[in-house]
């Protein structure tokens, strides 16, 4: 039996293109706002990398604006258009079009650069498995949202423009839409960055343990260079 095709896609939005990362760009401005963006998809990327040389999956980028997907910052996967609307009729979107190709579809966002290649490979190999019942993989975020979200069947595009986003119940709502006959993994829960407030959350996770990626590492120095620039 051929093993699973997965798929696996980004959510970015591209400098000069589209206001991103407003609440830290507050703090930071606007420069450094973008700055950390750039540094913590590269870091994802670096992350999808090491699993994609690992398992079968595809990786995408999913690009917020359709006059960027020829961007150079997103060179390195494919890219493929989230189309128009709120944040659930995007995920409906890109969902809808990955599924028309992959047996199983992995979301992620672009603002959890301390995220271990050893969670995004564990939700890869249980969407993998051969199962009766879909399986999906949840990565609950500190603030009540979703840094990865992993399925194995297409959710109906009314359950995603259902779900309340950017809101501390975001993913218990999502998880009680779709726990209906239905098996949900939770992998470890992480900070995601909207804040400057999770700024040193991160570079307190990427300042222990081992086997963290050169990008990752980068993004850790940032936070330092800020955080001795501002004291």
């Amino acid at each position: 039996m051929l093993p699973k095709q997965g798929a696996i896609a980004v959510f970015v939005k591209t400098p000069g293109y589209s206001p991103l990362k407003t609440r830290l760009a507050q703090s930071v401005g606007t420069a450094r706002a973008e700055q950390f963006h750039i540094l913590s998809a590269k870091a994802v990327e670096a992350v999808v990398q090491a699993v994609v040389q690992q398992k079968s999956v595809t990786p995408y980028w999913a690009v917020a604006e359709t006059e960027a997907m020829q961007d150079s910052l997103w060179s390195q996967f494919k890219t493929i258009d989230q189309g128009a609307g709120g944040l659930g009729a995007r995920l409906a979107h890109v969902q809808q079009l990955l599924f028309a190709a992959y047996d199983f579809v992995i979301f992620l966002g672009a603002d959890t650069p301390h995220l271990p290649v050893t969670f995004l490979n564990t939700a890869v190999e249980m969407l993998s498995e051969e199962n009766e019942t879909p399986q999906f993989v949840i990565g609950p975020a500190c603030d009540g949202g979703f840094y990865l979200f992993g399925s194995q069947t297409a959710l109906d595009p009314e359950i995603w423009l259902n779900v309340p986003y950017s809101v501390e119940n975001t993913s218990c709502v999502l998880q009680e839409q779709i726990q209906d006959r239905r098996k949900i993994h939770l992998l470890p829960e992480l900070t995601d960055v909207d804040t400057v407030q999770e700024l040193p959350l991160v570079a307190q996770q990427l300042s222990t343990g081992k086997g963290w990626l050169e990008e990752q590492l980068q993004v850790l120095r940032w936070i330092q260079e800020w955080e001795t620039q501002s004291a």
